[in-house]
């Protein structure tokens, strides 16, 4: 059976940013869909939530932050990881940005290593959380809750070791 590769998103007003981003997560193995406005990204999100959200903090009309406020409002993809592209790197926008919901920033001109190396880790750790929240459910059924946390706090504990 094979893995579905990661649903990454990208929304950016400025079709030659799509286009470097696209090639570059295509070449590393993960599915794009792309945006070119915030609203567009809010559909395509509601219809398909994607993995992972690369998103432009200044686009026209609705803008970068107030698409992650929308996106982490929603349930289906309110645990999706949010990262926010920009070419400020100042203070208040970072605090504005972490407000809104945005887990990590990613500064323009973009490196693309850097890039994917972030992408990466937050899609490992967007799957990680999924694992726990499966296993929850599955002892759930089957034990108490104060056994269930027992398990998985030893699982945790022996992950890290």
């Amino acid at each position: 059976m094979s893995e579905k590769l990661p649903l990454v998103m990208i929304v950016d007003d400025d079709w030659m940013n799509r286009e470097v981003l696209e090639a570059y997560l295509h070449s590393a193995g993960y599915q794009v869909v792309s945006a070119h406005s915030g609203e567009q990204a809010l559909e395509i999100a509601s219809k398909t939530p994607p993995d992972l959200v690369l998103l432009d903090v200044r686009m026209h009309g609705l803008g970068g932050l107030e698409v992650c406020r929308r996106l982490k409002a929603q349930a289906s993809t309110a645990h999706t990881p949010v990262l926010i592209a920009t070419a400020l790197a100042g203070e208040e926008e970072k605090q504005q940005a972490i407000a809104a919901g945005a887990d990590d920033f990613v500064l323009k001109p973009l490196d693309a290593t850097m890039m994917l190396q972030r992408v990466k880790s937050f899609l490992r750790l967007k799957q990680l959380a999924e694992r726990e929240a499966r296993l929850r459910v599955v002892l759930a059924r089957h034990v108490s809750p104060q056994t269930a946390e027992m398990i998985l706090a030893e699982l945790n504990d022996s992950s890290l070791a």
